[in-house]
């Protein structure tokens, strides 16, 4: 199997210094939120009003994609122009930044579809043999307490 750096196509192995992963933690820090990923791709398509968003993306609330958005223009990804007129016109596009990001997660979103079915099936895995531990312990504990009676006393 190939090296993680040979595939991203990087002479050296990875292995950043404290730094590095400091800015590492700090980018994924920022794709934390559960919606980040889908509001920076619908951006992504172009400049998009609040409410166009809110209709796009399936299953977040008002109050989700209104802090979303808060935390990507406050990280620098997503920028946000007000228009003075009534009522009020909003729209968010992609930063420089944010546009840089979406282009740095091309290669994990590659990895991510290549192994998707890997995953998948290694959580299956585990997700049964999880099961089975559980249900070996249970029955362990069902027969410890079936040997310390005292037959004839109960």
């Amino acid at each position: 199997m190939e090296h993680p750096s040979a595939i991203a196509g990087v002479g050296a192995p990875w292995g950043p210094d404290e730094a590095g992963l400091l800015a590492l933690q700090g980018a994924l820090g920022v794709l934390g939120a559960k919606w980040s990923l889908s509001v920076l791709a619908r951006l992504n398509e172009g400049t998009q009003r609040f409410n166009e968003l809110l209709r796009q993306i399936d299953g977040v609330s008002r109050r989700m994609l209104s802090a979303t958005l808060r935390q990507l223009e406050r990280d620098g990804l997503v920028l946000r122009h007000v228009y003075a007129r009534v009522p009020a016109r909003v729209e968010y596009e992609l930063s420089d930044s944010g546009e840089a990001l979406l282009q740095a997660l091309a290669p994990l979103l590659d990895w991510g579809q290549r192994h998707q079915e890997e995953i998948a099936a290694a959580r299956e895995r585990f997700d049964r043999l999880q099961l089975w531990r559980t249900g070996a312990q249970e029955l362990q504990a069902q027969t410890h307490a079936r040997d310390r009676r005292v037959p004839g006393v109960y």
